[in-house]
């Protein structure tokens, strides 16, 4: 019976590894679509005078699909894959590469919240 469980838990890897597998393709698609054509040289401008200026804040690390995705499979691997995908629609998405990057923050945000729930 043992064997049986093992085939079961292995299918369902599989099939969550051909969903994060999809939605990678799905994401460098996007990205070569939505890729800029390349730009011509500029003409020459007036050097600009530099002022002193405070040095800049460092900005916030900006997250990435991938730093996102590894959050919520870890969820979903510690037995709450409804949990994400009720994020997941909470984003109005049913996958995370339809999900603006711009709420990657937010998601993560309510990801470690149901996370520690």
């Amino acid at each position: 019976m043992t064997k049986i469980k093992d085939l079961a838990a292995a299918v369902s890897e599989l099939r969550n590894a051909a969903g994060m597998l999809t939605d990678i393709a799905d994401f460098l698609s996007q990205q070569t679509a939505d890729s800029p054509a390349p730009e011509t040289p500029a003409e020459p401008r007036e050097p600009v005078q530099e002022t002193q200026t405070a040095p800049a804040e460092p900005a916030a690390p900006k997250l990435t699909l991938e730093d996102v995705r590894g959050a919520l499979s870890d969820i979903a691997r510690g037995g709450n894959r409804e949990g994400v995908k009720a994020l997941l629609e909470k984003y109005g998405a049913s996958k995370l590469s339809a999900i603006d990057p711009g709420c990657y923050a937010a998601l993560l945000k309510d990801a470690e919240e149901l996370k520690n729930a």
